[in-house]
């Protein structure tokens, strides 16, 4: 026999269903679906069927919790609307829907098709298989215009087929109704609701981790692709204004680009509050006529000021000093322990990093050893031991996609191309394309970023001559260039911090 479903999912959550099947001369055939499936955290999912239509000489009726299809000699349709099979998740919705659940007799050919309001399903699935074994369709791929195909040849009589895709949060209203798993009554070898249950279970574990490696993958193209340069001059009140991507502070870039604080974003940190005027930097002399410099506050810090910048502010000026000099902070312990924990905290609140970025890879390592013992307690007891196989493998999947999943989040991977796209503004723009009155705003207010994105020197260097005579927040010794001694002082800064993090580490 040849069953082709076509599904058509309504932006109300229904599903329009239309299986055609083709039985052989002398043939006749029977399927028996379920409408309550066992799916991942240990619930059951529960299915509605109304609209029941055939022609043919086909006959469909829901038998308690079972839809019950007979097709005789020829081709037959069977039509219907099934309610409950879109779920919300985080950030995404689940469809899953049962294309056969044991016909009688061996299918030839399975094919069908997948519609929805979606323009762009995610990871569609469609699995099959028998009683331990589970196997993904020969084919399964997305149209354009987010039409989903899939076809699997020589499916065995009684054999489980079901397809699974996820869907952007909010594309259908979300019908799926569940229910807690009361446990398995039927002995193994009967027991097709254990079937469903690791069939099922594959399947979300096919696409948890399919999932996964997506984002893995697209964040990693970020990683070694320069963005579209970024625009730092944006029209503001009374003229341009300087605006970083998102609002990124430049003592998050490190963070946000390779998952830790490096040193130089705590210089950076500093060079930042400096040019927004809460620090004041002057160069003194030293010892054998080398430059020290000192550092003042200026402003006091107020609501405009970040946790992670108050606590930099707190290493550096402990106990409300007023002002230090470099050198002082090269021959003391600087604990920036609090820092590097802040700003780690300011990132994953800005929505950029994935908090607790291991927590869903534990927790599937724990569903897998749970679902591990229960299957061995389960075959001790005779019972359905598919049910902790189930289990196992959900966790499997959820243990897979903790382990794929960037520790940045979407946004944050739309930022690290942005922050590409400025390191590329930084040492691709033409400064005689900048107007006159917005030259010294991005000079000075670019000049904390290229730090962090270790293009300070370079940054100081293309404006050469033009660089504004004088800058408020900057005092230089004698009669030396403004800024002349800067890139000294940022190497110097980001020597304490490499300095307290090796103290840290010991």
């Amino acid at each position: 026999m040849k069953l082709d479903v076509q599904m058509n999912l309504k932006a109300d959550g229904s599903l329009a269903v239309t299986a055609t099947i083709a039985v052989p001369q002398g043939g006749s055939a029977s399927d028996r679906l379920p409408l309550d499936i066992p799916v991942e955290a240990n619930r059951v999912q529960h299915f509605q069927v109304s609209d029941l239509t055939t022609t043919g000489g086909a006959s469909a009726q829901v038998d308690g919790r079972n839809l019950v299809i007979s097709v005789p000699t020829g081709t037959s349709t069977v039509t219907y609307t099934v309610a409950g099979t879109v779920s919300d998740s985080p950030d995404l919705q689940q469809f899953t829907w049962l294309l056969a659940a044991g016909w009688s007799s061996p299918i030839e050919t399975l094919t069908g098709t997948f519609v929805s309001p979606a323009a762009a399903p995610d990871s569609p699935i469609c699995a099959y298989g028998l009683l331990g074994e589970r196997r993904l369709c020969s084919l399964t791929q997305t149209e354009v215009a987010g039409k989903v195909t899939f076809q699997q040849n020589g499916l065995k009589s009684g054999s489980v087929a079901v397809f699974s895709v996820l869907l952007p949060s909010g594309t259908v209203t979300a019908t799926a109704e569940f229910s807690p798993l009361a446990g398995a009554g039927a002995a193994p070898a009967h027991d097709l609701g254990g079937v469903i249950a690791v069939a099922v279970a594959t399947m979300l574990a096919l696409l948890l981790a399919g999932f996964g490696w997506l984002r893995r993958r697209a964040d990693d193209a970020v990683a070694h692709t320069a963005g579209a340069t970024a625009q730092l001059l944006v029209p503001g009140d009374g003229g341009l204004a300087f605006a970083s991507p998102d609002g990124v502070l430049p003592g998050q870039v490190g963070t946000l680009t390779t998952g830790r604080a490096r040193p130089a974003d705590i210089g950076a940190t500093i060079l930042d509050l400096a040019v927004r005027n809460y620090l004041w930097i002057a160069e003194l002399p030293g010892q054998g006529g080398a430059l020290d410099y000192q550092i003042s506050r200026r402003a006091p810090l107020d609501g405009a000021v970040t946790d992670f910048e108050r606590a930099v502010v707190d290493a550096v000026l402990p106990g409300g000093r007023e002002n230090v000099a470099a050198s002082e902070l090269t021959h003391r312990p600087v604990d920036l322990v609090a820092s590097r924990s802040k700003v780690a905290a300011s990132v994953a609140d800005s929505g950029w990093l994935r908090r607790n970025a291991r927590r869903l890879e534990w927790a599937g390592f724990a569903l897998l050893g749970i679902g591990a013992v229960a299957a061995a307690c389960l075959a001790v007891l005779g019972a359905g031991v598919l049910w902790g196989v189930a289990v196992a493998v959900l966790g499997g999947g959820v243990a897979a996609a903790g382990r794929l999943l960037p520790p940045r989040t979407k946004n944050g991977t739309r930022l690290a191309a942005a922050i590409s796209g400025m390191r590329q503004y930084l040492t691709e723009v033409n400064l005689a394309e900048v107007e006159e009155a917005a030259r010294p705003v991005l000079f000075q207010r670019a000049i904390p970023y290229a730090h962090a994105l270790g293009e300070l020197r370079g940054w100081l260097a293309r404006w050469g001559p033009s660089q504004p005579a004088r800058a408020e927040w900057y005092r230089p010794a004698g009669d030396r260039s403004v800024l002349a001694g800067l890139p000294t002082l940022a190497a110097v800064l980001d020597g304490v911090a490499a300095q307290s993090e090796a103290i840290e580490e010991r």
